[in-house]
């Protein structure tokens, strides 16, 4: 019956993961990747290594999303032009008179 579990688990993950990729927004992005290690943590419960899955979800879940999102703000401070970051952005309504 825990395969069940085993094979949900994995899904999530591998969702998330495609999610992580596909995502245009960096912290969407940081977000999901926290969503990943703490199902991966989970999964690790479920296979019976709870050390492993307590530092899986120390590192993978808390302290790389964390640094992560300092790291894109950082940056974000640094860029003059919303252009250079890749990302989609509203443009200013122009006046075509």
């Amino acid at each position: 019956m825990f395969w069940v579990l085993d094979y949900l688990c994995l899904a999530v993950i591998l969702a998330g993961a495609i999610i992580v990729v596909r995502l245009h927004n960096l912290a969407g992005a940081a977000m999901a990747l926290s969503l990943v290690g703490t199902v991966l943590g989970l999964l690790f419960v479920v296979l019976g290594a709870p050390d492993d899955a307590h530092a899986q979800v120390v590192v993978g879940a808390i302290a790389v999303p964390t640094l992560y999102l300092i790291a894109i703000g950082k940056a974000r401070t640094d860029v003059k032009d919303e252009r250079e970051l890749g990302e989609p952005f509203d443009e200013p309504p122009t006046d075509h008179r």
